[in-house]
């Protein structure tokens, strides 16, 4: 019976180690849960699912993971994320929530990708690294732990900052600015980032205005904007795809902990599984960091991309307004910006696929162990 106990007691401590290598994940009988909810609506506005489906906007709909919600011409969504996180998206408009974000991630963090228009956020405080919220922009990103802030973005990808409450911290190319009441900043494409400025009064704010200024300005500026942003496009998804080789060798390094523990189990050495269960702790810490950097960097490429395809649009749209010459200069490059898309959207999805898989054996293997966690006996 002693010794029935001390196996039993070793078993929970090992199902208890393997508890710790993973956390909860959002999931409940192979279903996704939803991170949020449409709190009000005015239409037009519509929500991409990530596998494809199109939803028409309604108030009380779930959001998840990967949604990418576009409001139209007088289109407006007031929507909350978790708790303590309200938005609101204002017309003719374009975003989406980071489609890792339901990973089994130890920061909790939460990513948005504003590709397009006004983004109000009001954020409760965050005293921890957990539940920190992030907004990527064509051009910076934002790190939120507890404010109320604007965020527009233009057509020609510049973004402007304004806080109103608590301070943000905004990264540009590795600078970054530090946003605290009353302060903004406008971020161009490759151009530094103002200083910290007086903010314009939230009653004299229109940024409705100042977009319809920024398109008028693209006109000219489009010719020139062009080869930098198919070059800045360009170096982006090549750094990018030099990395993603990095995760799926670091997913590759992970199965095989897996597979050690695996064999290990199954041979009942107990020495050798204590010493596999450790090194699979230490590949998963590993794993998750590589992950998160990889969540981070997909989000900035993804938002340059989706603005690329805004202005090829607009570019179709006002082909007349330009000079011959203009024309062709814009149009050879945005055919290199589509194809580097392409390449971009293969390497991710395969990517992400990895990840998600080898989260999901993570899972399999924890369960497993919990379902014969007591069948060691030497």
């Amino acid at each position: 019976m002693r010794t029935i106990l001390r196996i039993n007691r070793f078993s929970l401590l090992l199902t208890m180690a393997m508890l710790i290598v993973l956390v909860t994940h959002q999931r409940v009988n192979g279903e996704e849960i939803s991170i949020g909810k449409i709190d009000r609506i005015k239409v037009p506005v519509t929500v991409l699912r990530s596998d494809g489906q199109e939803i028409i906007g309604k108030e009380q709909l779930p959001l998840f993971p990967g949604d990418q919600i576009t409001t139209g011409k007088g289109g407006m969504i007031w929507f909350s994320l978790q708790k303590g996180r309200q938005f609101r998206l204002g017309e003719d408009a374009q975003m989406s929530v980071d489609e890792l974000s339901d990973l089994e991630m130890d920061d909790g963090q939460l990513v948005l990708r504003l590709v397009l228009g006004y983004l109000w956020s009001k954020i409760q405080k965050i005293r921890t690294k957990m539940g920190r919220l992030e907004v990527h922009t064509p051009t910076a990103v934002v790190g939120v732990r507890g404010t109320e802030f604007d965020t527009v973005v233009s057509l020609d990808a510049t973004s402007i900052i304004t806080v109103d409450e608590g301070i943000i911290e905004v990264d540009v190319e590795d600078e970054k600015i530090i946003l605290d009441k009353g302060k903004m900043t406008q971020v161009e494409l490759d151009i530094k980032p103002t200083p910290p400025i007086q903010a314009i009064p939230k009653e004299k704010r229109d940024w409705k205005a100042w977009r319809k200024k920024r398109i008028m300005m693209l006109f000219k500026k489009l010719p020139q904007v062009a080869p930098r942003f198919r070059k800045r496009f360009e170096r982006a998804v090549n750094r990018f795809t030099g990395f993603t080789d990095k995760v799926n060798e670091s997913s590759d390094r992970l199965s095989a902990a897996m597979e050690k523990v695996r064999e290990a189990r199954m041979d009942r050495d107990r020495q050798n599984f204590i010493q596999s269960v450790r090194q699979l702790r230490a590949q998963v810490r590993g794993f998750k960091k590589m992950v998160a950097k990889f969540r981070r960097g997909l989000n900035r490429v993804r938002v340059m991309g989706k603005i690329s395809y805004r202005i090829e649009k607009f570019v179709t749209m006002n082909r007349e307004s330009f000079g011959d010459q203009e024309l062709a200069t814009i149009e050879s490059n945005l055919v290199i910006i589509s194809q580097k898309r392409i390449q971009l959207k293969d390497i991710s999805r395969q990517t992400v696929f990895n990840i998600r898989q080898t989260f999901k054996d993570l899972r399999e293997l924890r369960k497993k162990i919990r379902r014969r966690g007591g069948q060691i006996t030497n």
